[in-house]
């Protein structure tokens, strides 16, 4: 079968991966706004409820050895590696001891662990300087404990070096009177012990405070725009994993190219969503262009094989089938041709209501009742005689038996020896086996899908394809409904109210029913 896409659908395949990406946010933006907006004011409300914290930091320089210990061959102050005797002062900081103290000086009820939790040390990675930081509720609070652990600290270290000298003193005093007097050892010792007298007033020296603790003017953590921020990236992150996760869920048809890809068939036409107020056919008139393109595509397939009578049928109901028909064979009259409209959707008609017909006339009489197919042909549209509508009539028991019967396939044959076109309106190939049967009727030649974006699953379509290619009759190709795009083939969906004037055997434009020149086709400009 010759390619009868007429260029719908294609687009440039480094574009694909972005242009699918753009569509889904627009599909799902609603999904992203939600977590967005609950993520601002879930970090909005927790900041605002949550206790404001005030951090005040004090300073303390130390130094590592204060007194001689290698002189005197005693251990006073601790080891000898840097990183350890820093690590040994932040310890001895942020100790239960100091904390005891503190809570002393300051004539606190919290224990020592309660202050230890909101006070924290830490030291320059590059000077020999304790960071000492306290946050509270409280900003003057703050600044207190942490200029009261600053001093704590110091008034801890210098007991610590003092009992260490006065530790030395006893032990050296020990070792001398288990000497004889006069001995060289005693004698050494002695001189050691003197050398330690003058250590009593220097002990405890080597840290001071170098930077005071002051209250804070503002609560340290997040501001408020802070948290507003953070929250806005969390729900958009948010937002994002969950649209794609529903987009990786929906097994519904999106994009035209989609649609096409799935039926394997090109797109013959593609039609915008109509205004409410077209749920007639007359009122659609002006609305036909994409139709008009459908049967410029449909004849071109006529001049390789005959395609009438014609299916119209689609995968699942609600994928506009019966529109497609009814403006189908609209528009081929319109040119000049004979056309028979038939309903044989026998489950659920609605040629009724499109035509404002009487629903108890129509197809099923000729079987149950015996009369003439010709009687119960209608003309509904006065301005488009061409046009020859035989909808369903009273509903049959059993719709698949009664297509399947002999006089469907005689009717059909009557009508496609009178008429130039036969378009059929049939039911869904999926939920039921009417359209099914009609595609074993030897007369039957074309079928034409009709498919509405968003309403298509891609297992009805694979349920579909897979009926189709049980049977002999090859599609032609997909009408795709519902499309929500700039249109894509260049010119505006909508030419004005006037109606396509009829045409002579020759196809061209003739005069309209009141006289005036047929309207002419402004040209848009394509985006």
């Amino acid at each position: 079968m010759a390619d009868l896409s007429n260029g719908y659908g294609r687009r440039d395949p480094s574009s694909v991966g972005l242009a699918a990406a753009v569509r889904m946010l627009r599909r799902r933006w609603r999904i992203i706004a939600v977590f967005v907006a609950l993520g601002v004011v879930g970090m909005a409300v927790e900041h605002e409820r949550s206790t404001k914290s005030y951090t005040a930091s004090a300073s303390v320089a130390f130094q590592n050895a204060t007194l001689p210990e290698a002189e005197l061959g005693i251990a006073v102050g601790g080891g000898v590696e840097p990183q350890r005797e820093a690590n040994t002062e932040v310890l001895t900081a942020h100790s239960a001891e100091v904390a005891a103290a503190v809570a002393r000086e300051l004539n606190l009820k919290a224990t020592p662990h309660q202050l230890l939790e909101a006070v924290k040390a830490e030291t320059a990675p590059t000077a020999n300087v304790i960071q000492i930081s306290a946050s509270t509720p409280n900003p003057n609070l703050s600044a207190k404990l942490a200029n009261a652990f600053a001093e704590q600290y110091i008034a801890f270290r210098s007991r610590a070096q003092l009992a260490g000298v006065e530790a030395a003193q006893s032990r050296l005093r020990a070792n001398i009177e288990r000497l004889a007097p006069g001995s060289p050892e005693r004698v050494a010792l002695e001189q050691t012990l003197q050398r330690l007298t003058p250590l009593l007033a220097v002990a405890g020296g080597g840290a001071e405070i170098i930077d005071r603790a002051t209250p804070p003017t503002a609560p340290s953590g997040l501001t408020l725009s802070s948290a507003i921020a953070i929250g806005l990236l969390i729900g958009l992150a948010a937002g994002l994993a969950v649209a794609f996760v529903v987009e990786a869920l929906d097994r519904r048809l999106r994009t035209l190219e989609e649609i096409e890809r799935a039926y394997s068939l090109p797109a013959l036409a593609a039609i915008q969503r109509f205004p409410r107020k077209a749920n007639r056919a007359a009122a659609r008139t002006h609305l036909l262009e994409p139709h008009r393109i459908l049967r410029s595509a449909l004849d071109f397939a006529a001049a390789v094989k005959p395609i009438s009578p014609l299916m119209v049928t689609s995968a699942v109901p609600g994928e506009g089938k019966t529109t497609v028909a009814i403006d189908l064979a609209h528009v081929v009259a319109l040119a000049g041709r004979e056309v028979a409209l038939v309903e044989l959707d026998l489950r659920h008609p609605t040629f009724s209501e499109q035509f404002e017909l009487d629903p108890g006339i129509g197809l099923t009489q000729t079987i149950t009742d015996r009369i003439e197919v010709g009687k119960l042909l209608q003309h509904p549209l006065p301005d488009c005689p061409g046009l020859a509508v035989l909808p369903a009539g009273p509903l049959p028991p059993n719709p698949a038996e009664l297509l399947g019967s002999s006089q469907i396939a005689d009717l059909l044959g009557w009508l496609g020896e009178r008429f130039e076109m036969v378009v059929i309106d049939s039911a869904p190939l999926n939920p039921v086996a009417d359209a099914q049967v009609l595609l074993d009727l030897p007369a039957l030649r074309g079928v034409l899908l009709v498919a509405r974006i968003g309403v298509t699953s891609r297992d009805e379509v694979g349920r579909a394809r897979a009926i189709l290619e049980r049977h002999k009759v090859e599609p032609l190709g997909l009408v795709v409904n519902e499309l929500n795009e700039v249109d894509r083939y260049g010119y505006a969906a909508s030419y004005g109210a006037a109606a396509e004037p009829a045409a002579d055997a020759q196809g061209r434009g003739a005069p309209s029913a009141n006289g005036a020149a047929p309207r002419r086709i402004r040209r848009q400009r394509t985006r």
